[in-house]
């Protein structure tokens, strides 16, 4: 299967606490030992954290401890391992980091873009040989996907995949919407048999010395194949994704974004729609780290509740973030001045599938038409219960629209 685009639109993009108190699980995690990152058990368990929080520690010293629905795809037989993990990582945070206090569980929030909850995506590292030039080069201000008259064609909008997605990524094959995959990392490919055979967009993911080894060698083939971005670092804002401070954050572009300007459109962190020192928060502390470095886009992420808002407050809510909040920030820093926008990561968490399906009916033309906007992926994802039906026999309702609309 060969994943190519028609579109001639222009895509200038780059991609991109848990202490127990009441009811609320906050990650906090330390920067993670590249064992636990490469733990796909683990990061199935990060995906429902608070579930993981309360039943590791005692799966961990009574196996028979029954297997919460949510974990129950996570293999038997890894879940020791990778709650050894978790429980290894869900130490307080880096003291040198900022705090990230929004919860992973999509708490409860209001309508308010700025204040909602943070994402729940696959979390932050590997490991990269840096390259050799860490000055700026000339901007990629405008990069094309790969053109062919053969099957995946698109524009904006991308697939989010991880070790869990199977072969799901055909289902999508023949939809005349998807430009990219991304899976959280720099391998096309995160488990045997899982893979996705078009434009793939690496992100960067750090060790506890803010290191990756196999990443310049893994971006320099991925540009030479047609990759027209590079995703910077997943929720640095979020203790349960990198969990990195802003310093760090810094640290890690000027590392391994900022070495392919020129080359690659870059993008900045991508960063939750938390408020505080979370968010555009924490983005703003970020820029004050990075004075020198190159942005084509601002990644952000925009997650909300159904519990809390309905369908429509849900749509409305991305509009104003992403018009109002964003586009304020963009305003006022010269460096973001001319940079679109990746919504990275966003979803109506808890909707039923029919919600899930108007949410996205309404909000796609709208994401489309913007031009500002240059490019998203919804967070239903490549599993069964999200884009794909609970059998893994097909597309979801909301798979549907994603693949049609």
């Amino acid at each position: 299967m060969h994943f190519f685009t028609s579109s001639s639109l222009l895509l200038t993009l780059s991609v991109v606490a848990s202490n127990v108190s009441g009811a609320l699980l906050h990650h906090a995690h330390r920067h993670r030992a590249l064992t636990c990152f490469e733990d796909n058990a683990l990061r199935a368990l990060e995906r429902f954290s608070s579930d993981a929080a309360s039943f590791c520690p005692k799966f961990l010293t009574a196996p028979g401890e029954k297997i919460p629905s949510n974990l129950a795809g996570v293999p038997s037989t890894r879940l020791s391992s990778a709650c050894a993990c978790f429980q290894k990582t869900a130490a307080p945070a880096n003291p040198a980091s900022t705090p990230a206090t929004s919860p992973t569980t999509a708490p409860v929030v209001a309508p308010t873009p700025t204040t909602t909850s943070v994402s729940r995506s696959s979390s932050t590292s590997a490991s990269v040989n840096t390259p050799s030039s860490t000055s700026s080069s000339p901007s990629v201000q405008s990069t094309r996907l790969p053109t062919s008259g053969k099957a995946y064609n698109g524009g904006k909008r991308g697939l989010v995949y991880d070790y869990k997605s199977k072969d799901f990524s055909k289902f999508f094959k023949d939809s005349g919407k998807i430009a990219f995959g991304s899976d959280w990392s720099q391998r096309r490919s995160p488990a045997p048999g899982v893979t996705f055979d078009g434009p793939f967009i690496p992100t960067i993911r750090v060790d506890g010395n803010l290191k990756n080894d196999d990443w310049n060698g893994a971006v320099k083939a991925l540009i030479s194949s047609g990759t027209p971005m590079i995703f910077a670092s997943n929720e640095p804002d979020n203790g349960g994704q990198s969990n990195l401070s802003p310093s760090q954050a810094a640290t890690v572009y000027k590392n391994y974004i900022q070495p392919f300007a020129g080359q690659v459109a870059l993008a900045s962190p991508a960063v939750t729609n938390g408020g505080g020192a979370t968010g555009l928060g924490f983005l703003e502390n970020f820029v004050g780290q990075c004075a020198d470095c190159h942005f084509d886009i601002i990644n952000v992420h925009h997650y909300v509740n159904r519990r809390d808002v309905n369908v429509e407050q849900a749509v409305r809510a991305v509009q104003s973030f992403l018009t109002k909040d964003v586009a304020a920030f963009k305003a006022k820093h010269s460096q973001f001045r001319d940079a679109k926008i990746c919504l990275g990561e966003f979803w109506l968490w808890e909707a039923s599938d029919d919600d899930g399906a108007a949410y996205l009916r309404a909000l796609l033309p709208w994401l489309d038409g913007n031009n500002d906007v240059a490019c998203y992926q919804a967070f239903g994802g490549l599993w069964e219960g999200n884009f794909i039906n609970n059998a893994g026999t097909g597309l979801s309702k909301s798979g549907q629209v994603y693949h049609d609309v």
